[in-house]
């Protein structure tokens, strides 16, 4: 799982670098996405990535138009056991950047319910113990000349 965690920071940092030159662009809405490659060395996770740059021209109360221009980089990771991990990017034109991970396991089919296991046969229950004599008291011992 960390393996996982690292190659898709890693791929997130390699999209930012594909998103920097999509705001190149002259066009309202640019959006491209890669296809799915495995990746993880072999270990077969399909990495999915996608770059969208926004322009938004509106007017304020004043009568200006304003520009707003927002990049969204979306990567999104499937594990071959069906977790689906999407990282989503959105940098605005003040260069705010808003990082949103979701995670979505895969469910997992229920355990199999086991026969239970056979009875045991009941112990023989055990003899009771002899009882052991009391031991007899030790003598008092004679007052050594070192001990107060």
């Amino acid at each position: 799982m960390r393996r996982v965690a690292i190659a898709a920071v890693a791929a997130l940092l390699a999209g930012t670098a594909f998103s920097v030159a999509a705001q190149d662009t002259p066009d309202d809405s640019d959006e491209t996405a890669q296809p799915a490659e495995p990746t993880a060395n072999g270990k077969g996770a399909q990495v999915l990535r996608s770059s969208d740059t926004t322009t938004e021209t509106t007017t304020d109360a004043d009568g200006n138009e304003v520009t707003t221009e927002t990049t969204t980089s979306t990567q999104t990771v499937t594990t071959p056991s069906g977790n689906v991990i999407t990282q989503t990017r959105t940098t605005d034109a003040d260069g705010r950047t808003a990082t949103n991970v979701d995670l979505v396991r895969a469910e997992t089919p229920g355990r199999v319910d086991r026969p239970s296991a056979p009875d045991r046969p009941e112990r023989a229950e055990r003899p009771d113990r002899p009882e052991k004599p009391e031991k007899p008291e030790k003598p008092e011992r004679p007052d050594s000349p070192g001990r107060s």
